[in-house]
């Protein structure tokens, strides 16, 4: 698996992660030693970090919820407006935001990937822009028939792409949307196989193994994200994204 973390991206060099909670508030980390640089925003997920500043999108109407919200099937309903966020790396404070980006009025866009969006970013233009990548999915999801056609005439696909370009808050629609962003593999990123249960993600920054693991205790779980070293019984280090009560376990994954 190539350089990454969950819940959130990287900087060039590896040495600071910007990831968010479960109400989207973005979190920048030392990844060396897991030291909490800042905490800024609500409903941000961020996509890529560029030159001094972090781009992320923000959604209007995230609910909040348990630990494991942001990993159900489907993700929330739609969620109204989605905009682009430019913040500085340094303190996560905002330098400015767009207006809405054009989505369709029935995409489902959520704080993480589902099978009816996702999200991809990539630096551009030698960091000075991000172009976001995203593809949505309307289904039909059973109750009353579609009608006089076929249950794929109640399907519905868009996807677009647009530039954000740090100097201000006007994205550019590109004129040509690449396809889907394809769904992740859950398996350990260095090739040893299937995750532990209680681990949702992993990446790897560096040789360091950095998983999202659930954290199960008498009073509530906690979403945790955790650094674990070749080789290690323990973590290098552990920082809590989420706590909640204690949940009903979730379903087997498919």
């Amino acid at each position: 698996m190539a350089a990454g973390i969950p819940r959130g991206v990287l900087d060039p060099d590896g040495r600071r992660a910007v990831v968010h909670d479960r109400h989207g508030t973005l979190i920048a980390l030392d990844t060396e030693t897991g030291t909490v640089l800042w905490r800024r925003g609500r409903r941000l997920r961020p996509c890529a970090v560029a030159g001094a500043a972090v781009v992320a999108v923000r959604l209007a109407g995230v609910p909040g919820g348990g630990p494991a919200e942001a990993h159900e099937r489907d993700g929330p309903g739609p969620a109204g407006p989605v905009t682009a966020v430019v913040v500085d790396i340094e303190d996560g404070d905002e330098r400015w935001e767009s207006a809405p980006l054009r989505l369709p009025d029935w995409a489902r866009p959520s704080l993480v990937d589902t099978p009816v969006f996702t999200l991809a970013a990539e630096v551009a233009a030698g960091g000075r822009a991000v172009v976001l990548r995203w593809a949505a999915l309307d289904r039909y999801d059973g109750g009353a028939p579609p009608g006089p056609g076929s249950r794929a005439a109640a399907v519905r696909k868009a996807s677009g792409a647009v530039r954000v370009d740090l100097s201000g808050p006007s994205p550019e629609v590109l004129p040509e949307a690449p396809g889907p962003v394809p769904e992740a593999v859950r398996e350990a990123p260095d090739g040893a196989g299937p995750l532990p249960p209680d681990v949702l993600e992993a990446g790897r920054v560096g040789v360091r193994r950095v998983e999202l693991a659930v954290r199960r205790g008498a009073a509530g779980d906690a979403l945790v994200l955790r650094a674990v070293d070749p080789g290690a019984q323990a973590p290098a280090w552990e920082v809590v994204l989420d706590e909640g009560p204690r949940r009903a376990p979730l379903p087997p994954r498919p």
